[in-house]
């Protein structure tokens, strides 16, 4: 998980606001995600029962330096059931939760559904199985709350696994060029996405040290460029969200040494569902293995 600077002035000011939260209106059909990673798995099974909003929704924002306002306060306060990614990546959501008293209304993706601890890969959303489990998972707490629209929810909760199951099958497909591969990542963004294709990743301290922001060890730097300058890996893939000297050097490095590189992104664009935009992430490196 990523260091923050966190300022004395910004935690009081969300103890202000949590402090300040209203009680939650249960008349209000609303469903809180934290990123909008999740907005469709979610709607899938709820279908026109509740309305998903997700806090995040923007590939321009940082979920891990992401502070709460009071509208994100209130938002959570009123909804009927919270998901949240866990292992630190959105924890600002489970002081809101608490301050409100919907801790039974909360579903805690890591740790609830996958069972993960801390210090596991918190990009739990790039493994597609996960993503099937978050689906059970909202479907069994809907039915739970919601009896009367269960069958409701376990067919659209069917619906949406088996659409997901097509995912998983390009993944199997795939695996046939991946498999015993070996990529760098500029960071541990695709963890579960590459260990379902067979791919391993060779920079793993350069890319905790991106993720802590901090700086790579000097020796981690100087393998990692001759890695790419000995076409070591097969691809580079890199997170467009997160810029910095090494990682332009990094991307340089690879362009120059015809070193594929990979383009992938930590929250989804507007105007793609979950579903489409691991298809398209999928797609990237079939086109670049099938090469």
């Amino acid at each position: 998980m990523r260091k923050r600077n966190f300022i004395l002035l910004a935690l009081f000011s969300l103890l202000i606001v949590l402090g300040g939260c209203s009680r939650r209106d249960t008349s209000q059909k609303i469903i809180t995600t934290t990123v909008n990673t999740y907005k469709e798995p979610i709607q899938s099974v709820v279908g026109d029962k509740y309305q998903v909003e997700s806090i995040i929704k923007s590939v321009n924002v940082d979920p891990h330096s992401f502070s709460a306002s009071s509208n994100n306060a209130k938002q959570v306060a009123d909804s009927r059931l919270i998901v949240a990614n866990g292992l630190g990546y959105d924890d600002w959501v489970e002081k809101i939760v608490a301050a409100n008293s919907q801790e039974n209304n909360m579903i805690d993706f890591s740790r609830d559904v996958l069972k993960k601890k801390d210090g596991d890969n918190e990009h739990v959303w790039f493994g597609v199985k996960n993503v099937q489990e978050l689906s059970r998972a909202v479907y069994k707490h809907m039915a739970k709350v919601d009896p009367k629209n269960r069958a409701y929810y376990q067919a659209n909760f069917k619906e949406y696994y088996l659409k997901l199951n097509r995912l998983i099958q390009r993944e199997k497909a795939l695996k046939k060029y991946t498999a015993g591969k070996k990529a760098y990542v500029t960071e541990p963004l695709p963890y579960y996405l590459l260990k379902d294709l067979d791919v391993t990743i060779a920079n793993q301290h350069f890319a905790k040290a991106i993720e802590e922001d901090t700086d790579p060890s000097i020796k981690d730097v100087k393998n990692m460029e001759i890695g790419l300058n000995n076409h070591k890996v097969s691809f580079l893939v890199v997170n467009k969200q997160v810029t910095s000297g090494i990682i332009t050097k990094m991307t340089t490095l690879a362009k120059k040494h015809h070193v594929p590189i990979i383009y992938f992104t930590e929250t989804l664009p507007s105007d793609l569902g979950y579903y489409s935009w691991m298809d398209q992430n999928i797609s990237q490196i079939e086109r670049i293995v099938k090469e």
